[in-house]
């Protein structure tokens, strides 16, 4: 069995935080996006078939692409307010620890 090689823990900075807040909520911005011009076209076209397996399975389709969409765009904006969250929280322990030192 290989050995497990362990990294030294760098504790995260307020920087790299909100650098990955940045990103997250790009990210959610996009997918928000994209999530709604998806949704406008499927709203626009209604479907052309008469057969009720048919109907079924496309309004499955249409309702996972949406609901996948919305779910990625949940997450990656909870990711950011975390983020954002914990940089101020990190500041406000290191304010914390300057006053009481």
């Amino acid at each position: 069995m290989p050995e497990e090689v362990k990294l030294p823990e760098i504790p995260p900075s307020p920087f790299k935080n909100l650098t990955g807040a940045a990103i997250a909520a790009t990210l959610a911005t996009g997918l928000y996006g994209f999530t709604n011009m998806v949704a406008l076209k499927l709203a626009a076209s209604p479907l052309q078939t008469t057969n009720t397996l048919a109907n079924r399975i496309a309004t499955l389709v249409r309702t996972l692409l949406l609901a996948i969409g919305s779910g990625a765009t949940m997450i990656f904006a909870v990711i950011a307010v975390g983020l954002v969250l914990l940089t101020i929280k990190q500041i406000f322990v290191a304010i914390a620890s300057k006053t009481q030192s």
